[in-house]
């Protein structure tokens, strides 16, 4: 259980090391209020990404390269193809994963644990906020460009694979631009969003588990 949670934590978190002059969120009202109306907006998301894995034991940062898809509610599809084919899919309480030509499917209702960690990685691909209460400490930071969010876990269960979370919203639209997953003090997984198109997925087939 603990490597497919390590799986799917590595493969769909992502945040950011943001080097422009941050500073804290002076109106949270207008901040809350209008992440609000674009996530009510929001139906689906369609666009690129680039990943970016540290390891401390390699010393290294492995880069991958796919095409990302979100449906309202809970589907969620990442597919890599640079520079092996490597596909996730979330299809509200279903996960499955391909690797090298071998399918697996495991129902995330099963294990409260499990369901937690969907819940939390929808959050943050999406930018809606409001999924992440109770076992998170969201601190609000700003430039002139984006809106930062760290987000450290409060829960020990979640502590064990999770150190900190870290978002970066593009203020042009609210969406997610980088994300980053902090497992420990140096390995952490980012992600990178762009030519993103909101709204106009047709292809459901991406979100197929079977």
């Amino acid at each position: 259980m603990k490597r497919i949670i390590t799986i799917l934590l590595a493969s769909l978190c992502i945040c950011l090391y943001c080097k422009a002059q941050l500073r804290p969120i002076t109106n949270m009202e207008a901040f809350n209020k209008r992440l609000s109306t674009e996530a009510k907006t929001l139906t689906a998301i369609e666009s690129d990404f680039t990943q970016q894995k540290y390891l401390d034991v390699f010393d290294e940062k492995i880069t991958s390269k796919g095409k990302f898809y979100y449906r309202k509610e809970n589907k969620i599809c990442m597919s890599y193809n640079q520079p092996l084919n490597y596909l996730i899919v979330i299809n509200n309480a279903k996960l499955k994963i391909v690797s090298d030509g071998k399918k697996s499917i495991m129902n995330l209702s099963s294990n409260k644990m499990m369901t937690q960690m969907q819940d939390m990685l929808t959050a943050c691909m999406v930018g809606d906020l409001s999924k992440l209460t109770g076992n998170y400490e969201l601190t609000y930071f700003e430039d002139a460009q984006y809106y930062r969010i760290k987000i450290k876990p409060t829960n020990k269960t979640i502590q064990a694979y999770i150190k900190e979370i870290d978002i970066q919203l593009d203020k042009k639209d609210m969406s997610v631009h980088k994300l980053r997953l902090l497992e420990t003090e140096t390995n952490y997984t980012e992600y990178e969003f762009y030519n993103k198109r909101f709204n106009a997925l047709t292809d459901e087939t991406v979100f197929s588990v079977r």
